[in-house]
């Protein structure tokens, strides 16, 4: 990408970058990175815009481009573990630009899995799972204090920091466990384990997307593991006439179907969390309290599973892209 743009009647600008090179994939013939949301397909290729990648050098280049004529500069750079010092660097970048800045790199640092855990702990109806980073701490007794120090018992939940799509997911039951994971100096975050089993044993994970004030209901995963995955909805739910029935019924309205109380406790944390969009993955307790998995804008929106059977999920597409267009102020457009 050059550091000068040219002016032309663009008002709009997609802001990409990553720590690492090899972050940078292609996908359907446009830039995206490893551990990105891809919710900026929603726009129209044919809308205009520019790109900017931004790296961690980016500061140190002679020219820079001009960012004033931009109305909106779309930060697609979502990643706060994987990517801290290139959201500082665009940070920087965009001091004094006038134009408003869609997920401030600011609000993106804020958005790690430890911070979000303990932002939105205090919420009535939502039980928020305690998490701790884990960092070269080789010894046992380091462990111990750290997870003392953060009030998390076992089992808990290792993920690599920085990673998604649950790849890099895995139970512990003890610290010899845990000690075994952490071997070479691995980094992981840890999250109290919750058994969120429905009455009928099986576990279910829902997923909203905030983008501005408005909330869209993405899907329902249902699976007979803990670890719920988009590839559970053919695993499982395919030959399931029920469990595709509620998962239907949820899109009767845009933004999900949920009870007043599980409505009441989106409402709270769209108002506790300073990002422009972000995706909310949660699940429901027997006792009708929702219980937090990750609340944060790197997650996919687009998931949909190939099956007929799931036809139904496109529903969300469209409130979706009315939504993402007024935050990046195209609703004057055709």
């Amino acid at each position: 990408m050059p550091t000068s743009l040219p002016i032309t009647d663009a008002k709009l600008l997609l802001a990409f970058g990553a720590d690492r090179e090899d972050q940078f994939k292609a996908r359907h013939g446009r830039v995206r990175l490893d551990g990105s949301t891809d919710l900026f397909e929603l726009i129209d290729p044919a809308t205009p815009h520019h790109r900017l990648q931004v790296t961690r050098q980016f500061l140190r280049q002679k020219r820079r481009p001009n960012l004033t004529p931009y109305r909106h500069i779309l930060n697609l750079i979502t990643e706060p573990e994987r990517n801290d010092k290139v959201l500082e660097v665009l940070r920087l970048l965009l001091r004094g630009v006038p134009g408003k800045v869609i997920n401030r790199p600011e609000a993106v640092l804020r958005s790690s899995r430890d911070q979000m855990a303990k932002r939105l702990a205090d919420i009535p109806g939502l039980l928020a799972p305690k998490v701790v980073r884990l960092k070269g701490l080789a010894a046992p007794a380091r462990i111990v204090d750290a997870l003392e120090r953060a009030g998390i018992e076992f089992p808990l939940i290792l993920r690599q920091p920085g990673t998604h799509l649950g790849t890099t997911q895995a139970l512990v039951d003890d610290l010899e466990q845990l000690i075994a994971a952490m071997a070479g100096g691995a980094e992981f975050f840890a999250t109290q384990f919750v058994d969120y089993r429905s009455g009928d044993g099986l576990y279910r994970k829902y997923r909203v997307w905030f983008i501005g004030p408005h909330t869209i209901f993405r899907h329902m995963f249902v699976s007979d593991h803990w670890n719920v995955h988009n590839k559970d909805g053919i695993r499982f739910m395919a030959d399931r006439p029920d469990l595709l029935a509620e998962e239907k019924a949820l899109f009767a309205q845009p933004d999900g179907a949920f009870s007043a109380d599980i409505r009441q406790v989106l409402v709270a944390m769209r108002e506790r969390v300073d990002l422009d969009f972000f995706g909310l993955d949660f699940g429901i307790m027997p006792d009708g309290r929702m219980i937090l998995f990750e609340a944060n804008a790197t997650m996919n929106f687009f998931s949909t599973l190939p099956n007929e059977q799931f036809a139904y999920v496109r529903a969300c597409v469209a409130p979706a892209r009315a939504a993402f267009r007024e935050l990046i102020g195209l609703t004057n457009e055709p």
